[in-house]
């Protein structure tokens, strides 16, 4: 080797290095960059609220119960997917995964006893786990979204988690169980039956699908899945309807639905998500929000009050998300400070 080829070399790699580490400290000042409310938040039976805030790009979680300062918080490098409250309010699960996803990252599942601060790992997975529900039957069961494959299935689009299916753990004997194997390109709004041994997802209703035209025209509903024969599965939302139905909640006695879908187009070009319902008595829609911004995850609060989520800043760099809670039928709707 010739000097000035040693040198080259040299010279490539200190700035090959310097590049490295540059691209290290920028994605480490734009995580701690991250502030305020992630869009994660549940209510329980008590009426306390857990939300997942950013401080400096550290995660927490937060429960207005006269508390100000985060129950736990996580490093800049990881975030929390997802939290659900126990049917008794006194335990939190929630799913914590690094924020730069990729395939070899995985999923933690970890407990936290609300009254005591208790927090402890419940189960590792090596696949990502996007979100989790409690059986309000069984205090023991906690049923989760899983993806079984983080890749792009289009040259122009992103990695993403895909290939979703329905998963339990049972936090008694530690044991776990696959209900479904759709192997589902998206999959999402897990909810569990108060009533039976079923769950509730949102998907895309493509199982006869026999072209790509069909899958692109295919449409997202709601979908019951009995666990016992998940192969008998049923659309539950409008099986008329021609929107596509994304975030939802199935009202006690299957009264009433719930669900997000746009609601039209704002002067900027972008969609505008509201919340609607669906009678299964009259099968009539009715529009309960005129926000005109990105209102989703509607949850119903032991008052009778629907609480959900606004980003007035959908389809900016940084969401801007708050927590207002309305009536049944779309009546009284206000912020809830924080």
């Amino acid at each position: 080797m010739n000097k000035k080829y040693g040198v080259l070399l040299s010279v490539i790699g200190v700035a090959t290095v310097i590049c490295i580490v540059l691209g290290l400290v920028f994605n480490k000042s734009e995580n701690e960059k991250q502030q305020g409310l992630s869009g994660v938040f549940d209510v329980s039976v008590e009426g306390t609220i857990a939300y997942v805030e950013f401080e400096n790009g550290k995660a927490g979680i937060y429960l207005t119960d006269g508390r100000t300062d985060p129950v736990v918080q996580f490093p800049v490098e990881q975030t929390i997917l997802d939290i659900s409250f126990s049917n008794d309010g006194k335990t939190l699960a929630y799913i914590v995964s690094d924020k730069e996803l990729d395939e070899g990252n995985g999923s933690e599942v970890r407990i936290l006893n609300t009254k005591t601060n208790s927090d402890e790992q419940v189960f590792l997975s090596q696949d990502i786990i996007t979100e989790l529900a409690f059986d309000p039957k069984n205090p023991a069961l906690l049923f989760y979204l899983q993806a079984g494959v983080f890749t792009n299935y289009s040259p122009i689009t992103g990695k993403q988690p895909h290939d979703f299916d329905v998963y339990s753990y049972d936090l008694t004997d530690k044991t776990q169980k696959r209900y479904t194997d759709l192997k589902k390109y998206s999959m999402r709004s897990l909810q569990v039956s108060e009533t039976d041994a079923s769950v509730f997802v949102q998907m895309d209703d493509d199982e006869k699908a026999q072209s790509a035209d069909d899958i692109f025209a295919s449409k997202q509903r709601i979908f019951q899945i009995p666990l016992d024969t998940p192969e008998e599965k049923s659309i539950v939302s409008n099986p008329a309807g021609e929107v596509d139905i994304y975030d939802f909640l199935v009202l006690p006695d299957r009264e009433e639905l719930v669900y997000q879908a746009v609601g039209g187009t704002g002067a900027n070009g972008v969609f505008e998500y509201e919340l609607f319902s669906y009678n299964y008595e009259t099968y009539e829609t009715k529009q309960l929000t005129r926000l005109k911004e990105y209102t989703a995850k509607p949850i119903l609060g032991p008052d009778g009050k629907i609480y959900f989520l606004v980003d007035r800043n959908f389809a900016g760099r940084q969401p801007d998300f708050h927590i207002y809670r309305m009536s049944k039928g779309g009546k009284d709707i206000e912020e809830i400070k924080l």
